[in-house]
């Protein structure tokens, strides 16, 4: 049985970690510009095309990574690890970066020569989903179900407090590792119960289900404290260029902001810019995101969009703390550059 975990506990010693610091080598950069031409920069997705990401296309569209002075090349980004890996490597210039995976892996000592920069969902935008048929209709039914997962992703690694929190016991949980794109039809022919998913893939799985509809538990509703997706750039291009880190910050977050304000442009967009996508699919995943894209709150009041919290930032390291997932004594700060998406 899984040893009960209070947020307290989770939260213990917050107050005593280091809310602010002095923050901070970096791999080969693009080919530098002829004199008056755009930088040449390269960003890595989250995982692959999808159209949660329809921003940088929106914004390359749009013509604000232009404005900013930066000809930016979008490619298919390979999850946190491969990102941070590449990332480091000098292979792009900025990825796209699981938040608490990032700051995990920091503290592990696994990537250390990066920095996060921005951040594109204030909230965690992982989920359990299951069939309506299914008569799961809240967090706590979900005790002593079969729930497909992928092994060490962030839905993994915070499921254990989610349950906590939810009510229910994560050790009475099978869990089922299964690849990806197989969760909506293991759903529909009751190979599991229920899947661990983010929440925009809702109209995906729901397709894949054969059209059947999910009911959605996301674990934003009892672990607001977490962060989802940010931007992240080699720890040296934030310290020796920051202007050009917040150029491109500037141009993201205003694409994000533009894309959740208009899902069917953005996922059209989208579509119109990656062969084969859908542009249903894409709308869909982009409207699901507005919940979840917000400016966030300090101490001082509302921030701008995409910027970090310091005190999201403590209560986030306490609650990983907690888990057992980040040692004790781990500083955010060493791991990320403020003030670089204003």
């Amino acid at each position: 049985m899984t040893r009960p975990i209070s947020r307290r506990a989770m939260l213990a010693g917050a107050a005593s970690l280091p809310v602010a610091a002095a923050l901070g080598c970096t791999g080969d950069r693009a080919a530098a510009p002829a004199p008056g031409e755009p930088v040449p920069v390269r960003m890595l997705t989250g995982l692959g095309f999808q159209g949660r990401e329809a921003y940088l296309d929106v914004a390359i569209e749009k013509g604000w990574f232009a404005e900013a002075g930066l000809a930016v090349e979008v490619l298919p980004g390979e999850g946190t690890e491969q990102n941070l890996t590449l990332l480091t490597a000098g292979q792009t210039e900025f990825a796209t970066l699981d938040v608490n995976a990032a700051l995990i892996e920091f503290s592990r000592g696994s990537f250390t020569d990066f920095r996060l920069t921005a951040v594109l969902q204030d909230l965690l935008l992982s989920c359990v989903m299951a069939l309506e048929s299914s008569g799961i209709a809240r967090p706590r039914d979900l005790e002593g179900a079969t729930i497909a997962y992928i092994p060490g992703g962030i839905n993994d690694v915070v499921f254990p407090a989610y349950a906590q929190l939810a009510g229910f016991d994560a050790g009475s949980v099978e869990l089922v590792g299964l690849p990806p794109p197989s969760f909506g039809a293991a759903l529909a022919e009751g190979r599991v119960d229920a899947i661990m998913q983010f929440v925009v893939g809702r109209h995906a799985i729901e397709a894949a289900a054969g059209g059947e509809p999910v009911v959605v538990f996301p674990y934003a509703d009892w672990l607001s404290e977490l962060y989802g997706s940010g931007i992240g750039c080699a720890a040296g291009l934030a310290a020796d260029d920051p202007d050009l880190v917040r150029r491109f910050n500037r141009a993201a977050v205003r694409g994000l902001a533009y894309a959740v304000e208009h899902p069917q442009e953005a996922g059209e967009i989208f579509a119109a810019r990656h062969q084969g996508q859908d542009v249903e699919a894409a709308v869909a995943e982009v409207a699901a995101l507005a919940g979840y894209v917000r400016p966030g709150e300090d101490y001082d009041g509302q921030l701008p969009l995409g910027e970090f919290a310091e005190v999201r930032l403590v209560q986030s390291v306490a609650l990983l703390e907690g888990l057992g997932v980040i040692e004790p004594g781990f500083r955010f700060a060493d791991a990320v550059s403020p003030g670089l998406a204003r």
